[in-house]
């Protein structure tokens, strides 16, 4: 009989569940949380080129020719800059929102800048290893007058966004449960497309996979011949 505390009940889960698929709605959060990249604890995000997510905030952050050369945008204008949709037109400084945890909103762009949107595509499952992956979009629009004003051999501003996103994602482990992967073995939409607005914006599209783990928590009798994962019993190592 099943048990009643089963959140299936009164069916049988006989097959491992895809790993916490709730957290797919939380992940344009949690990936432009990573991307703002703020001090926590010993850790101060570097005012170093070298560094992708450095680069990526002064090509977002700074309209004008060299961007590269400018101080790394303190934590108070990065915040100044990211969307709060309770306030949609009336963003807190000239700057205007320009990092977006969700599709194109046209509307709220008042003056030329340059932004980025993150948000969720589509999700394939592979059914051979129990994964599945779901691609991550980021929408990269500039001004037009911005895309090739850097003055410098990197001609277009949003393709360096792009690059840069690429760099800090790549071989990322989010949370320890999903890996980004600019890869179409992995998923078949990922790779990068010029995109425009139909007005004055210009970009690329970026969509990389994400690669998310399974479960082994089921109704019936455990797996007792595979590994833990630490002291998860829920938890494989498949």
């Amino acid at each position: 009989m099943t048990d009643i505390t089963s959140p299936y009940y009164p069916y049988y889960k006989v097959h491992e569940a895809y790993f916490g698929f709730d957290q797919f709605a939380y992940f344009p959060k949690k990936i432009c949380d990573y991307l703002i990249d703020a001090p926590q604890g010993l850790y101060t995000p570097p005012d170093d080129n070298t560094y992708p997510r450095c680069r990526l905030w002064k090509y977002l952050y700074y309209d004008g020719a060299h961007p590269l050369d400018n101080p790394l945008p303190t934590m108070q204008q990065k915040m100044d800059v990211l969307f709060n949709p309770e306030l949609p037109t009336e963003p807190p400084t000239d700057k205007g929102y320009r990092l977006f945890p969700q599709q194109y909103i046209k509307q709220s762009q008042t003056d030329a800048q340059t932004r980025i949107y993150c948000y969720m595509g589509r999700t394939v499952a592979n059914a051979q290893n129990n994964t599945f992956a779901a691609s991550v979009i980021f929408d990269v629009f500039t001004y037009y007058g911005y895309e090739l004003n850097t003055k410098t051999d990197v001609y277009s501003r949003s393709g360096a966004i792009v690059a840069d996103l690429i760099e800090a994602l790549h071989g990322v482990c989010m949370d320890g449960i999903g890996t980004f992967q600019m890869a179409k073995q992995l998923h078949p939409d990922s790779g990068t497309r010029a995109i425009f607005d139909g007005d004055t914006n210009v970009g690329h599209e970026l969509i990389i996979g994400l690669e998310m783990s399974t479960t082994a928590n089921r109704d019936t009798a455990a797996f007792n011949n595979l590994p833990n994962f630490g002291d998860n019993q829920n938890i494989k190592i498949i």
